[in-house]
C-alpha cells in the first residue's frame, strides 16, 4: 500500500496547527486554506483505504474525530478571513483543543488499536 497521502496528512495537520499555534493563518491564509482543503481530501482517502478491518466499537470515536476535524478545518477558515481580536483569540483555542483531542484519537487507533 502507498504510504504517500498518510504522510502528506501527518504534514498538513502538522502545518495547520503550527499556523494556529504561531497565530500566522491570517499571514499565510491561501496555504492554510489550501492545507485545510488537501487534509480534509487525504483524511477521507485515508479513511476509505486504510480501514480494512476496524476494531469492534470504532464508530463512534471516528464519528467525533471526523466532526472535531471538521470544526479545526471551519476555525481555520475563520482564522483566515480573520475578526476581532477577542474572536480570533476565541477561535485560535477551539481549534488547538479540537486538533489535539482529533490527533489524540487518530494516534489511538494507529497504534493500539489494531
Amino acid at each position: 500500500m502507498n504510504d504517500a497521502p498518510l504522510y502528506l496528512h501527518l504534514v498538513l495537520a502538522v502545518l495547520i496547527l503550527a499556523l494556529v499555534l504561531a497565530s500566522r493563518v491570517r499571514r499565510w491564509r491561501a496555504a492554510a486554506v489550501a492545507a485545510a482543503l488537501l487534509l480534509a481530501l487525504t483524511g477521507a482517502h485515508n479513511f476509505m483505504t486504510r480501514m480494512k478491518s476496524p476494531p469492534p466499537g470504532w464508530h463512534a470515536l471516528i464519528g467525533i474525530k471526523i466532526l472535531l476535524a471538521l470544526h479545526v478545518i471551519a476555525m481555520v477558515f475563520l482564522l483566515a478571513r480573520g475578526g476581532s481580536a477577542e474572536q480570533e483569540r476565541r477561535w485560535r483555542r477551539g481549534a488547538i483543543l479540537s486538533a489535539a483531542v482529533t490527533m489524540i484519537i487518530g494516534l489511538y487507533y494507529s497504534n493500539f488499536a489494531r
